[in-house]
């Protein structure tokens, strides 16, 4: 199943950059440096048990925030939906043995970072590494030479989606037993490949993979 990378970092700037009913007439005040990098309190992603193989507010990069609308379980058709042909993405997630998915976006409200994480269970590793394999085969962008994340993973990365083109994606795909992972980090002008390899590490680490 080939997820659409693009699809989930567009969804995150919409949720961000205001798909709201506020006053399109008030004036915000910029917060201060020190507001936008500290924890919000008492804001976390929705609990699951798929919600410990993501990461955490207080993992993320500094100024990143939980995007909660955005985030929480899916199933097989919420997820093959991120794909370029969902009808073909539910079938494959079928035949891969799809148990259950948790998404986790954050962004930064001021600076336009953006990360999105999509876990996917499977009945088993076969499953999982062929779903994997398979995503890996249609990915699209420059490869990024790193050590191997788990047991099977690649980093790429590609020009931002959206207007301006002046911003950067960079994706980890990886796998750890039955489990698989899409971590989705743009930044502009740049996107620093180890931001998603650190928090990929960290995943499959708390998975049991290192």
């Amino acid at each position: 199943m080939i997820l659409r990378v693009g699809a989930a970092a567009l969804a995150i700037a919409c949720l961000l950059a205001g798909c709201s009913d506020d006053d399109p007439g008030a004036v915000p005040q910029p917060p201060s440096e020190s507001a936008l990098n500290a924890p919000v309190p008492g804001v976390t992603l929705p609990a699951d048990p798929l919600r410990a193989l993501v990461p955490e507010p207080d993992e993320v990069p500094a100024g990143l925030v939980p995007l909660v609308a955005g985030s929480g379980r899916r199933d097989a058709a919420a997820i093959a939906e991120y794909s370029a042909d969902p009808a073909a993405a539910r079938t494959a997630l079928g035949e891969h043995g799809f148990s259950g998915a948790y998404v986790a976006q954050y962004a930064h409200p001021t600076d336009g970072r953006v990360l999105s994480v999509v876990v996917v269970r499977f009945r088993d590793a076969a499953g999982a590494e062929a779903d994997l394999s398979g995503d890996l085969a249609g990915s699209s962008g420059e490869v990024v030479e790193v050590p191997t994340v788990g047991d099977q993973s690649q980093v790429r990365r590609q020009p931002l989606p959206g207007e301006g083109g002046d911003g950067e994606l960079v994706t980890l795909r990886f796998r750890a037993g039955a489990t698989t992972w899409l971590l989705a980090y743009g930044a502009r002008p740049t996107a620093d490949p180890q931001v998603a390899v650190e928090l990929g590490r960290l995943l499959a680490e708390r998975s049991g993979t290192a």
